[in-house]
């Protein structure tokens, strides 16, 4: 499956990768609620692939998103 990451504030690519299989916890997408889940996840099955709106890090840090001491730990998917 391609997972392919959008910002949903610019509109630009993030990044795509490839996954064999999906796993949510990994993701995140765990700790969305179905109405969050419904907004920012688009399943396309003809071609096996998801959508994720996210931010990108240039608009994470123009919409005061980020501190500059914030420390952020593992993988940056879901904003």
């Amino acid at each position: 499956m391609k997972i392919c990451y959008t910002c949903e504030y610019c509109g630009q690519p993030i990044d795509t990768i490839e996954v064999d299989e999906l796993d949510e916890v990994k993701f995140g997408f765990d700790c969305l609620t179905q109405v969050e889940r419904q907004d920012i996840i688009k399943f396309i099955p003809e071609s096996n692939e998801m959508h994720v709106q996210s931010l990108c890090d240039d608009c994470m840090a123009a919409i005061g998103g980020q501190e500059e001491d914030t420390i952020v730990y593992g993988p940056r998917f879901l904003h």
